[in-house]
């Protein structure tokens, strides 16, 4: 037993083990250390492109709202009862929600946001008062056509502000998308139909 002892300890204190531990350790930590790193580089992708895919999503929404809104302004204004579009925004609100986007999102595009939401929620409520009030008088009528019209031509403002704040980060993250011919084309013959 003794000289078993004997080997195991010459060995432990030998260079050749010393070297082979001190590799082995040193391998196996650096290991670790590395598929720490490739996990933090995954997980940050992972993290922006949900980012930018919650901001294309509320983009989408806001240029599909902004035609209506000018169309509706413009209506109003004509002196044209109109049934105001809703601005129910689900995306928008859900990207003001989004811890995600409170973490990566510059306050320039959560005070837009935020900003426009709460504008669409007086807009509304504004314009369910319009239908309630029901003014006889023709200065009357003008009034509260040009406050509706007001208020749509601000929504419609603080959409082009949002869009811009939006289009930026996009860019930043390299996933802005330009509109094709097809998409000007659409854009174009739904423009007509919300026209008439």
């Amino acid at each position: 037993m003794e000289t078993v002892l004997h080997g195991v300890g010459a060995l432990l204190r030998s260079q050749a083990f010393a070297a082979n531990f001190v590799g082995n350790l040193s391998g196996a930590m650096g290991g670790v250390l590395l598929a720490f790193l490739i996990e933090r580089v995954r997980a940050r992708r992972e993290a922006r492109m949900l980012y930018g895919r919650i901001l294309r999503t509320s983009r989408s929404e806001l240029a599909y709202l902004k035609p209506m809104c000018k169309r509706d302004r413009d209506t109003v204004r004509a002196g044209t009862s109109v049934l105001l579009t809703q601005f129910g925004v689900p995306a928008t609100r859900a990207l003001l929600i989004s811890p995600l986007v409170h973490d990566q999102a510059p306050y320039s595009l959560i005070m837009a946001v935020t900003i426009l939401c709460h504008w669409f929620e007086t807009t509304e409520i504004a314009f369910r008062e319009a239908r309630q009030f029901k003014p006889t008088d023709s200065a009357a009528r003008e009034l509260l056509s040009k406050t509706l019209g007001d208020q749509l031509d601000k929504a419609n403002s603080m959409i082009t502000i949002a869009l811009e704040q939006i289009d930026s980060q996009l860019k930043l993250l390299g996933l802005e998308k330009t509109a094709d011919a097809k998409t000007q084309e659409v854009s174009r013959r739904l423009r007509e139909v919300l026209g008439r």
